[in-house]
């Protein structure tokens, strides 16, 4: 159970995100190269902080194996979101991506701080559920990216519809690139996810496992929308808003999974 200290760093570290995605919003309606490197700096500074606040978490419980607890996976997800977010805008800028990430992090730092202290788990090392939780949730953070992605499409095919708007704002980059990433981002998450859900329901069947219900519906609903995802290619009507539509209908499914996952009694399956 992560300590009263590590709890106060974790919070100001989503303070930091959460002023990075403001300052990040603000640029929408007044591009200030002033603003650009403040929103960069708090989110390095909130990185710096969760980085800390895993290495003392860690050095408390006696482990250093990454996705102990909640406390530790949901701080990892957060962290990989917002580096990976970083990186991309320092070497293939799409402009506004972290508008969407930064929120989603801020969230999952939030859970952490949450479910952490509430109802921590202990899960089972073994390598069968690593390779499950590891997958499971490398898949999530492959959609998120992908929700993040199919937002903004939609936002930049609204613009291109609308005369008015296409004229205002910043540049948020071509449909065909946004995508593409979207289209990248799914295959790696879907590839991920079902090896997640492969193993653990092989956990399920042959470790004799509980579950709840409401995971396997979600984490099934998961998997056909962003099948569907990766088939729109085979039929280029249903490519473009649709498919920027289903990501983030895919985010938000997935969101509901990782929910239910926490709120599980510690020693369940999940």
């Amino acid at each position: 159970m992560p300590t009263i200290g590590q709890l106060t760093l974790l919070v100001i570290a989503v303070a930091f995100f959460a002023t990075s995605g403001a300052i990040s919003l603000s640029r929408f309606w007044h591009e200030r190269n002033g603003a650009r490197i403040a929103a960069k700096a708090c989110g390095w500074s909130g990185v710096v902080l969760g980085v800390i606040v895993l290495l003392w978490h860690n050095a408390t419980r006696g482990s250093w194996l990454p996705l102990g607890d909640n406390f530790d996976t949901l701080i990892w997800l957060g962290l990989l979101l917002a580096v990976f977010s970083f990186y991309v805008q320092r070497t293939k800028p799409i402009i506004g991506l972290d508008w969407f990430t930064t929120p989603i992090v801020t969230l999952l730092l939030l859970a952490a701080a949450i479910f952490g202290r509430t109802q921590p788990h202990e899960y089972v090392s073994t390598t069968w559920s690593w390779v499950h939780r590891v997958s499971a949730y490398g898949g999530a953070l492959a959609f998120f990216v992908a929700g993040a992605v199919g937002v903004l499409y939609l936002i930049v095919n609204h613009r291109l519809r609308d005369k008015k708007l296409a004229m205002a704002g910043p540049n948020l980059g071509s449909l065909e690139r946004l995508e593409h990433v979207t289209f990248t981002s799914t295959t790696v998450g879907f590839a991920l996810l079902t090896i997640g859900a492969i193993t653990g329901f092989i956990q399920l069947v042959f470790k004799h496992e509980h579950t709840s219900m409401a995971k396997i519906v979600l984490t099934v609903g998961v998997w056909l929308v962003y099948a569907l995802v990766l088939h729109s290619p085979i039929n280029p009507s249903f490519r473009g808003r649709k498919t920027a539509m289903l990501s983030v209908l895919g985010v938000l499914l997935m969101i509901g999974v990782l929910v239910i996952v926490q709120l599980m009694p510690a020693g369940g399956s999940h």
